[in-house]
């Protein structure tokens, strides 16, 4: 069994910054939301602006690498 332990400085991220930090548009995030391939955080809201789930991601990459146990820490 092996274990991954990750940093994450922030579990939601904003379209916008999403988009920033993996070098992409914002059109492409939505359309990537739009297909299923990015997970978001469930709106409390309608008004509420969609959030990218950035730990439900970390977990589908731990498991597509075989990784058996998870930890996410967030940083400040």
């Amino acid at each position: 069994m092996s274990n991954i332990t990750i940093n994450i400085d922030a579990p939601f991220l904003r379209y916008a910054e999403y988009a920033k930090r993996t070098g992409t548009t914002v059109d492409n995030v939505r359309y990537l939301v739009k297909v299923g391939k990015l997970p978001i955080r469930p709106k409390q809201s309608p008004k509420e602006d969609p959030m990218i789930n950035m730990v439900a991601l970390f977990a589908e990459a731990a498991a597509l690498c075989g990784t058996q146990t998870i930890q996410a820490n967030h940083i400040s």
